[in-house]
């Protein structure tokens, strides 16, 4: 097998953004200089095989002629004498490598061919899988499927780290607590839960409140949403709390588990104040710096057009000019910051 770090990131229930944050994390780690591999195993939703499929402007065919396609893998067992292919399609996309889950982005499987008879039978493939990957990797990342099956509980029997994705919601913090619950039958792997599209707002007292399996929050970006499937997506990516929010998180599991593989966090806060900035999350980046700074020029320009230096009345003669101007600015920047609220709950 090979000697790579193997993360399974599995979620209790589909919607939770799972396939883009292993994207975004299996990319901030190759920017770093590790080796990545990314495994599609959700063969039917296949989201990171979609990304790929975008990235090299809708080609329609994924794979290498000669090589493997998970989904062949799955439907011939393992077996390679069935296909006469022995090698899996490692495609590269931006800083890491992809086996996509299929062969043509439109293929149509059937789940009877694709699911494994039973969890032995599912160790067998995954196993014989990671033996076949030739590239010696620091990472392997598995983006499993939503929900509990044979084969997220052989990913997980054979992973080093299980990564659970969920969101603030009851129903998804249930559905994470049954997942949890049955990989912890099936192998006592380290599983680390991790909140996704956070709406709160991150506190170290919350962190602590979780227990040391919780890596804390990635917030809800307003600039992810926007930019989400347009070209730009990538540049947008880099300036966003939610990829900084992420790069903590792998630093925490990096700690926690004494990997020594740590990620840099080197976005520039253009408010000052990153707790500030995760208030105002469901507007984009450019709202925000236009809001805050409106609104710092309304406090200055009403204080200092209202209340001036000894009062208006005394030197509106040397003062008078300038303090008017300090009152439309002050102004200006109400009506700046109301309409960026009123935009925000449209």
């Amino acid at each position: 097998m090979s000697s790579a770090k193997v993360i399974n990131v599995v979620s209790g229930k589909g919607g939770t953004g799972k396939t883009l944050l292993t994207a975004v994390l299996a990319d901030i780690l190759g920017n770093e200089g590790y080796s990545v591999l990314v495994v599609d195993l959700d063969v039917f939703v296949r989201g990171l095989t979609s990304l790929l499929y975008f990235h090299r402007k809708e080609t329609i065919q994924l794979t290498q002629e000669d090589k493997m396609s998970v989904a062949e893998y799955f439907i011939d067992k393992g077996d390679v004498e069935v296909s006469g292919k022995s090698k899996f399609s490692n495609e590269r996309y931006r800083s890491f490598d992809v086996i996509p889950s299929v062969t043509r982005v439109d293929e149509v499987l059937n789940f009877k061919d694709i699911m494994p008879d039973d969890k032995q039978e599912a160790r067998e493939i995954i196993s014989s899988m990671l033996k076949r990957l030739d590239k010696g990797y620091d990472f392997i990342i598995f983006d499993s499927r939503a929900g509990y099956d044979e084969l997220i509980s052989a990913t997980h029997f054979l992973s080093d780290i299980t990564l659970c994705i969920e969101e603030e919601d009851d129903i998804s913090k249930i559905t994470s607590d049954n997942l949890v619950k049955q990989l912890e039958q099936d192998a006592n792997v380290p599983i680390f839960r991790l909140t996704n599209k956070a709406r709160g707002i991150r506190s170290e007292n919350d962190l602590a409140s979780r227990g040391i399996d919780y890596l804390g929050k990635v917030p809800f970006d307003m600039d992810v949403m926007e930019s989400f499937g347009t070209a730009y997506f990538w540049d947008d990516i880099s300036r966003t709390l939610y990829k900084s929010a992420l790069a903590r998180a792998w630093n925490n599991l990096s700690s926690k588990l004494q990997l020594n593989k740590p990620v840099t966090e080197n976005r520039i806060n253009l408010i000052g104040s990153e707790r500030l900035e995760e208030r105002l999350q469901f507007i984009s980046l450019k709202d925000r710096v236009v809001f805050v700074y409106s609104l710092m020029i309304t406090i200055i320009g009403l204080s200092y057009g209202i209340f001036g230096a000894k009062g208006l009345s005394v030197f509106w003669n040397e003062f008078g000019t300038s303090q008017s101007l300090a009152l439309v600015i002050g102004i200006s920047g109400v009506f700046s910051s109301m309409y960026l609220l009123l935009k925000r709950k449209r």
